[in-house]
């Protein structure tokens, strides 16, 4: 095997998560090589691949797009009342999630069920109808992807 331009997992979660936020899927060509073997770099890339998705995999099945605007820090996916953000980067100060104040019930981190504070900001009046995620650290508890689920009232 020649190529050896092996995707990260962090790429391909984000690809897959981009894909299912517009109304699509993601198929991934993995391949044996010439001895029946599926490649070790491609073993270990899967294997983080199923980990993220062990812990966040109802954010994907059966979810489609979510009908709002793509925010500046990720993507949205959503199914039923669920509204899933997956927040790529984390930028300064609470995370605005636009089109949604006053119809969330509660939010958590889909990977481990914590609460995530919902907060208003000093600013608030600049974003309208947003509501405001807070996270106690300046880094994001999973680097990859991290998604909060918002359920919403119905």
């Amino acid at each position: 095997m020649h190529d050896k331009d092996f995707k990260s997992p962090k790429q391909l979660i984000r690809a897959l998560v981009e894909c299912v936020s517009k109304g699509g899927n993601l198929l991934l060509n993995v391949g044996p090589n010439a001895k029946g073997e599926i490649p070790e770099e491609s073993v270990e890339i899967l294997t983080e691949i199923g980990k993220w998705m062990s812990k966040n995999g109802k954010s994907i099945y059966g979810c489609g797009n979510a009908g709002l605007p793509k925010p500046e820090w990720g993507r949205y996916t959503k199914k039923g009342n669920k509204l899933y953000a997956h927040i790529f980067e984390r930028g300064i100060g609470p995370i605005a999630i636009q089109g949604i104040k006053g119809k969330v019930k509660r939010a958590r981190l889909l990977a481990d069920g914590s609460e995530v504070n919902i907060q208003k900001p000093w600013n608030a009046h600049h974003y309208g109808d947003a509501i405001f995620l807070n996270f106690t650290s300046s880094k994001l508890p999973d680097e990859i992807d991290t998604v909060v689920e918002l359920e919403l009232e119905e």
